[in-house]
């Protein structure tokens, strides 16, 4: 076999891995020879599994050649560590520097390894590579679209300055015997690769400002499995890597166990609609006029696109979605689902339904179908966690979503992990699974869950890919592979849609095929969303020729049809409408802001066995009333809201589909107090409704939690849906509403008021909605600018308008700050994250930075005593927890389920925040910052009757009323 020491010139000596000996044993180490063959050979193996989209962005800056654009990709992965080539990096371990010394090569002046950081490996390839190319014949501009892949490849492109600093410092490139050997090992490894055709085509091929990226997070993924010292073995020093760099990948590859990449079938191209649902899902499913309607629309899209799906709840939409995507992979050569849902809550919901779909579906590939959860507790999930596993042989077992990246994972056959009691299977034998659903052990990580083929979690990660973060480049490798689906897209608020708009320019730009659903849209937000993806699509970097001239951007008709599909593909919008079944009329009517009128109205329901939801805007209203009926119901009355631990929220939302879903639980005289958790996403059904004025949609959307399920026998008193509006002061007819702070506070007194107007015409024309097809026009009303209310309100709606657009105009450019340039805007990626959040952090419920905060933050609540800390006591474990180590990883999912979100009151003033923080800072235990779940987290203390202190508020926390703050 041929190993490196048999070649000719002292690069071979180079080094790129090390690793400290264990007991005395030698130092291992890999050289750089080998580290570059090994990550290009397995750049060749990630080529075909990044898949058709991924594939086509590139071709396309190499003249359409996928050949040629895979062998383009396979030289910047052996590349992409020559920076290690210079004394700034190679001086870092001493036996391997005296190695080098007595090979001839030489350390400037004061030499010390420190100046690794002056000089850091990335930057100085992405030098030394631009100069390569320069020297070459390739011009500046393509020399540096190449070059940043290099720079990139630990997460963040090098800046303008940091590139014109090496120049002060080409001391630490080191010249002679650094600069001859470099010349030699590029050489070496090209021909060893077969790379000089590639090279060569750097003079021709100008790569965009996509193709970076996506390629600099190829080179990131190959550089990751490279590096991994248990597929790729480090050898004593001294000795080489012995065997041909691609035998060596393809040996790692196998070991590695990664799932092949789902390949689609054509049977959703043309198969009955019905048939599919039924093979898919069920045999009970029965195509509605909206699914059909769905899958003619996603066959009739010639190019990807966008799909906007509007309908009420329960209309079958999740089921249409993934017909849709299902025919988008076929078409475009999509690997998987990106499906993002609004909450934590939302997203566990709906891996139950995805991994149904994910099993079912045909498709050629073989063996397992990969599949990734991703919100903060993800790894407390009981689906996810019982996932089976595909690892690696002889580690540790572990549940792979709870533990750092670093850290060791299961062994490498399927695991059955997680669970003390078997579970039903989620697939119950309709058909023959083409493949089992597995969570694979490397995208269970928080970086790396964005290879896996199909995801559930959070919008928040589509939205992440807009963000000027580190590794911003992973996300968009990982959405480019994907068909992704957005549901309920009407809850991003302003803050998010500035991410959502940006977001959606970079699927367009990679053809990325998108459907998005709500209940409905305003028509200005349905326009917005068209924008957004054309505009991506039609970019052109500046370096480029205009391949085509494109006009106007494509106008959304404004119309009251519903439900409504509308098509977004090559410049060219489609809408079709559905069937909007049976009408419903929806009694409403103005409750007065009164607990006494309350229960007067609710009382004949309740009497009767029925059951009432009464939705809060905030978590005080909705405390305060739940203590207000209690007195009167007593145990039939339940709190719900967002301000629980993760473990009641679990419960109670377990309680609330248990009881209120289409199952036989017993509801009967029972009265549900909840805040918007209520709202989305959750199959429950009630008989009467009271909701706080809100926006016009969103009471459309609560209203579909009454009258649900139409087959459901209801008492006398509730024979005809209801809705009570409630949250303003008393008034006289015609007077302005006066809207309480809260809820403006949440949703805007412009908004609030445009709904109370339309709520006052519905009332006076006798006080009945019409659903479905009353819902587009209330909705286009009330987020237009047409008059709605009477003169006498004209000022006031005026006032708050203009109130409104000063607030939007703010958090539009505060949230601008960090977002992610537009696809076209730069010949290259040099310095785009130059402004960086650093690190995109996610917590339990949200991503910090593309939701707009509150000042609320998240703690770990426990209880203190003498003999040491434990959980509530209502969690039913009694262990005592130890903060001197991390806890057992069944401690640790615990303390997890114990995590709350404090309210932003508490830092609403910057005495109150000073006195917040010392508080908590007293419970800082340093042996939990190595745990990846507990690093970081704040801890909040009780006593034992459940009472704390936080600066100058008084904690107390309760499993039916959740945690109080009072000052």
């Amino acid at each position: 076999m041929t190993t490196t020491s048999a070649r000719a010139g002292a690069y071979h000596h180079l080094w790129a891995k090390s690793l400290r000996p264990e007991d005395g044993g030698p130092w291992r180490w890999s050289s750089l020879w080998t580290h570059l063959t090994d990550t290009a050979a397995v750049m060749r193996l990630l080529w075909d599994w990044a898949g058709a989209p991924v594939r086509r962005v590139i071709a396309a800056d190499a003249a359409g050649d996928d050949t040629a654009a895979r062998e383009v990709a396979v030289l910047a992965a052996s590349l992409h560590d020559i920076g290690k080539g210079t004394p700034a990096f190679a001086g870092q371990v001493e036996p391997l520097r005296i190695e080098l010394e007595r090979q001839g090569y030489r350390w400037p002046a004061g030499y010390d390894s420190a100046h690794s950081r002056d000089l850091p490996h990335s930057v100085a390839g992405h030098h030394l590579v631009e100069q390569m190319l320069i020297g070459r014949g390739v011009d500046k501009v393509s020399a540096e679209a190449f070059a940043v892949i290099i720079g990139g490849h630990h997460g963040v492109p090098p800046t303008k300055s940091e590139l014109n600093d090496v120049f002060d410092r080409a001391h630490l490139l080191g010249d002679g015997a650094w600069r001859e050997a470099r010349v030699e090992l590029v050489e070496d490894v090209v021909q060893t690769l077969g790379l000089e055709a590639a090279l060569d085509s750097l003079a021709t091929v100008r790569l965009s400002d996509a193709s970076q990226i996506l390629l600099t997070a190829l080179v990131v993924m190959a550089d990751w499995i490279a590096s991994n010292a248990d597929l790729f073995p480090l050898v004593p020093i001294g000795t080489h890597c012995q065997g041909d760099p691609t035998e060596r990948a393809a040996r790692a590859w196998r070991e590695f166990g990664f799932p092949e990449r789902w390949l689609p079938t054509t049977e959703a191209l043309t198969a009955d609609a019905t048939a599919l649902l039924r093979a898919r899902f069920g045999v009970d499913y029965e195509a509605n006029r909206l699914q059909q309607a769905v899958l003619e629309a996603a066959r009739g899209m010639a190019e990807p696109g966008l799909l906007l799906i509007e309908a009420v709840m329960g209309g079958g939409k999740t089921e249409a979605s993934l017909l849709a995507a299902e025919v988008f992979a076929a078409k475009f050569g999509c690997s998987g689902v990106f499906y993002g849902l609004p909450t934590r809550a939302t997203a566990d919901a709906m891996l139950d339904r995805v991994l149904v779909w994910w099993q079912n579906v045909p498709g050629l590939d073989r063996g397992d179908r990969n599949i990734a959860l991703r919100h903060g507790n993800a790894g407390l999930n009981d689906t996810y966690r019982g996932l089976p596993r595909r690892s690696r042989r002889d580690e540790t077992n572990s549940i792979a979503a709870s533990v750092p990246e670093e850290a060791p994972l299961e062994g490498s056959h399927i695991l059955d992990v997680g669970r003390d009691e078997p579970s039903a299977p989620l697939w119950d034998g309709r058909r023959t699974m083409d493949g089992t659903a597995v969570a694979h052990y490397w995208t269970s990580g928080r970086k790396k869950a964005a290879f896996a083929d199909t995801v559930v979690g959070t919008i928040d990660h589509e939205l992440l890919a807009a963000l000027r973060s580190r590794h911003v480049v992973l996300r968009h490798l990982g959405l480019a592979r994907q068909v992704v689906v957005l549901d309920e897209v009407h809850a991003a608020d302003t803050w998010m849609f500035v991410y959502l708009e940006r977001a959606l320019e970079w699927l367009g730009r990679y053809g990325v095929p998108v459907i998005a659903m709500s209940a409905t849209l305003p028509p200005d937000q349905r326009q917005r969303l068209v924008d957004a993806y054309e505009n991506g699509r039609r970019w052109v970097p500046p370096s480029h020729e205009r391949r085509e001239t494109f006009g106007e951007l494509p106008q959304v008709p404004v119309h009251d049809a519903y439900p409504l599909v509308t098509a977004l593909s090559a410049a060219c919008v489609t809408q079709r409408s559905a069937d909007p079944g049976t009408p419903r009329p929806v009694s409403m009517a103005w409750l007065t802001d009164d607990v006494d009128h309350l229960v007067r109205e609710i009382e004949p329901v309740v009497t009767a066995g029925g059951c009432v939801l009464v939705i809060r805007n905030t978590v005080r209203r909705a405390v305060e009333t739940y203590r207000a009926l209690q007195p009167v119901w007593g145990e039939a009355v339940t709190l719900a809201h967002s301000r629980f631990i993760g473990f009641d929220r679990l419960r109670k939302d377990d309680w609330l589909r248990s009881t209120f879903g289409r199952g036989d639980g017993d509801r009967s005289g029972r009265i549900v107090v909840a805040t918007q958790v209520a709202e989305q996403s959750l199959d429950i059904d009630f008989d009467l409704l009271v909701t706080d004025l809100a926006p016009i949609d969103l009471i459309l959307q609560r209203v579909g939690r009454v009258h649900r399920h139409l087959e459901r026998t209801r008492p006398t008193a509730a024979q005809t849906p209801r809705c009570l509006v409630t949250g303003v002061a008393p008034r006289e007819r015609g007077d302005v509403p006066e809207v309480d702070r809260g809820s403006a506070y949440v949703y805007g007194e412009y908004r609030l008021l445009r709904s109370a107007a339309l709520l006052d015409e519905i009332v006076a024309a006798g006080g009945h909605v019409t659903l479905p097809s009353d819902v587009p026009s209330l909705v286009r009303r009330c987020y237009s600018d047409e008059p709605v209310g009477p003169p006498v309100w004209q000022l006031a709606l005026d006032a708050a308008r203009s109130r409104a657009e000063t607030e939007q105009a703010a958090l539009v450019s505060a949230a601008g700050v960090y977002r992610l340039v537009g696809p076209g805007k730069r010949r290259s990626l040099i310095g785009t994250l130059s402004v960086s959040v650093g690190e995109a952090e996610t917590s339990t419920d949200v991503a910090r930075q593309v939701r707009r905060s509150d000042g609320g933050f998240e703690v770990v609540l426990l209880r203190y005593a003498v003999d040491g800390l434990s959980f509530l006591p209502h969690l039913g474990d009694t262990r005592r927890i130890p903060t001197d180590r991390v806890p057992e990883r069944d401690v640790v999912r615990l303390l997890a389920r114990s995590m709350v979100r404090v309210p932003a009151v508490v830092t609403s003033r910057p005495e109150w925040t000073d006195r917040v923080l010392n508080d908590l800072s007293r419970n800082y235990f340093s042996a939990w910052q190595r745990d990846a779940v507990l690093g970081g987290q704040l801890i909040l203390l009780l006593d034992e009757s459940n009472c704390g202190t936080l600066g100058p508020f008084q904690v107390t926390y309760h499993d039916e009323v959740g945690l109080g703050v009072q000052w």
